[in-house]
């Protein structure tokens, strides 16, 4: 399951370092934009402090814009003058806020950016990953890396940028302004610092703990909420609704509890910096009294407001930079993994020359180093030939064909396409010779059309039509709203299982392959559709290399030759019946799925 921004949030990376500086190196480029940023957001800082000096001084002056006329008692107010005060005033609020905006709009398209280039860049890397790192990893981490930490990254950066940005500049300017504008005010107001960092500190790192465990048990929740809607029908077949909702309950429950406390802690912050802050203006209050000036002390009521925000931002900032530098660690892990062997610069590129003869010379092949699978494989196929290879379980039956596609390499050894080692085909080419039928169908949201073509993207509306009428899909496609534009669900949920596979096979069909797989192509379709389909392989397999990965081996009965594999060795091969014949492991096999014997049971011996 994707991690949600909750969990990413509580993450920590780690190394902070290495992982900073890889992300500082990527921004790089981008370095001068930046130092712009930086300076927008000084200038918008400056206006910021400027403004509680401009009311001090409006403040200190009003006395000068009201005039008494002695011969009428009336009092005058040079309105001009007042008005081109609270002009400038506005000015430097409306500046302040136009560049704090200008700031945000620039750091945003930096962001957007660098969302779409590391998107870009993972995209192509998981093109060029072996299949094995799709074994190792979940489909849902893989997606998390390239979506949700991505997004993370891009959402915050402008927090982070300017948030510390602003802060640091507003921090710095209004102790300069204060000392400027009055010392000793200016020492009142700085005692209050280090009430303001302990407690600051203090809370945000209590708050910061418990909000971790929130999100911790967030993300537990969610995981059990999918577990049990995903597997709803199997827990009603066990009566486990009872053991769901108590697990359920025992979660929520600590999850709430972990939720009040970090926001009771959490919104300690404010109500503790308002009471630091107030006393504060009581002390700028009282020496401001003993020093008679009413402007500068109105002054320093607004520099405190503004010296405490950066202090009330820091637990948020705090959590951001964790979360986004665990996001971009998760990334360059991803980044980092081994790639594919390039194809050679002078690989072959072209299909037309292939004619299908491929051959295993003394092929080892593992998974995993400390469990062999595969050792000292050797098999001849010639062109137009169709072999079926069966087998128990974990015989190594689609290891053979996932090595003939190159979605593995051989530890040892060759494995030749009409005598060239097929290293030294690119394997666009290797694969667009190869048309593959799976067991599990693989379709996407479309129109059924768009998925059969998916096969040859310059594959004719009739080649289309031809292709379904061939696999038996064409009658059930008619019945659909729409015929062949009638469109697919995500994975095509809703039409039948056995329905998708005839659409693959369709597909494959269409795309006029040199050399045929088919792993367990029928095992989806009933009885009757399996043998229509057979009849339409055999035809399809006629003058192809063709592959048969099957368990049911009536639909296997007229293969050339049959290979048979236990435990990555061939232990039997021929065809049907000279197979039966021989009366061995095959015949155990075969005989096994009529009479329900298990063939890898030991043999009873009557005493």
């Amino acid at each position: 399951m994707p991690r949600s921004t909750d969990e990413m949030m509580g993450a920590k990376p780690k190394n902070y370092k290495k992982t900073l500086s890889r992300m500082v190196a990527d921004f790089r480029p981008l370095l001068l934009t930046f130092i712009i940023v930086i300076f927008i957001l000084i200038i918008s800082a400056a206006l910021s402090v400027l403004m509680p000096i401009l009311l001090g001084n409006l403040v200190n002056d009003f006395a000068s814009f009201i005039t008494y006329d002695i011969s009428t008692g009336l009092f005058a107010i040079e309105w001009k003058g007042l008005m081109w005060q609270f002009a400038i005033m506005m000015i430097f609020y409306v500046g302040s806020a136009v560049l704090m905006w200008l700031a945000d709009w620039i750091v945003v398209k930096i962001s957007a950016d660098y969302a779409y280039n590391i998107r870009e860049t993972i995209k192509s890397k998981l093109d060029r990953m072996p299949l094995s790192y799709f074994d190792k990893h979940t489909y849902g981490e893989i997606l998390s890396r390239g979506t949700n930490d991505v997004d993370n990254i891009s959402r915050n950066l402008s927090t982070i940028v300017n948030q510390t940005v602003l802060g640091v500049a507003l921090f710095i300017g209004v102790i300069i302004a204060m000392f400027v504008t009055s010392w000793q005010l200016a020492l009142v107001a700085i005692a209050i610092l280090p009430f303001t960092i302990l407690f600051t500190v203090l809370i945000a790192v209590n708050s910061q703990k418990e909000f971790k465990k929130y999100r911790g048990e967030l993300g537990k929740l969610n995981s059990i909420i999918e577990e049990n809607y995903s597997g709803f029908k199997v827990v009603k077949l066990f009566n486990k609704e009872g053991d769901a909702l108590a697990n359920f309950e025992k979660t929520n429950i600590s999850m709430s509890k972990a939720d009040r406390k970090s926001q009771w802690l959490s919104g300690f912050i404010f109500p503790t910096m308002r009471f630091i802050n107030n006393l504060g203006f009581i002390g700028v209050s009282v020496v401001g009294g003993f020093l008679d000036n009413i402007g500068n002390m109105v002054s320093f009521f607004l520099f405190l407001q503004i010296f405490q925000q950066p202090f009330q931002q820091i637990g948020q900032i705090s959590s951001i930079i964790q979360s986004v530098l665990a996001s971009g660690e998760r990334i360059y892990t991803l980044l980092d993994e081994m790639e594919m062997e390039a194809d050679a610069e002078d690989a072959i590129d072209s299909e037309d020359a292939i004619r299908g003869d491929i051959a295993f010379d003394q092929v080892d092949f593992s998974y995993s180093p400390d469990k062999p699978l595969i050792t000292n494989f050797n098999l001849a196929v010639n062109a137009g030939d169709s072999i079926a290879i069966v087998g128990p379980t974990g015989a190594g039956k689609t290891t053979i064909v996932n090595l003939i596609m190159r979605f593995y390499e051989v530890n040892k050894g060759r494995i030749l396409l009409d005598g060239i080692d097929i290293k030294n085909y690119k394997r666009s080419t290797l694969r667009g010779a190869i048309g593959m039928v799976l067991q599990d169908t693989w379709l996407f949201s479309g129109s059924i059309r768009e998925n059969i073509r998916y096969g040859r993207n310059d594959a004719t509306d009739e080649e289309i039509g031809d292709a379904a009428k061939q696999a038996h899909a064409d009658h059930f496609i008619s019945t659909l709203p729409g015929g062949y534009d009638f469109v697919l669900n995500e994975d095509g949920t809703n039409i039948s299982q056995g329905q998708r596979q005839l659409i693959t096979i369709a597909r494959a069909i269409v795309s006029r392959p040199k050399i045929l797989i088919l792993d367990e192509a029928t095992s989806s379709v009933d009885t009757r559709t399996e043998v229509a389909i057979q009849d339409a392989m055999n035809k399809m397999m006629k003058g192809r290399t063709s592959f048969i990965i099957a368990h049911r081996l009536s639909t296997i009965k007229n293969a050339k030759v049959i290979i048979v594999m236990q435990k990555g060795q061939i232990v039997e091969i021929g065809n049907h019946q000279e197979l039966l014949a021989k009366n061995g492991f095959y015949a155990d096999l075969y005989n096994a799925q009529f009479s329900g014997r298990n063939p890898l049971a030991p043999v009873e011996v009557e005493q």
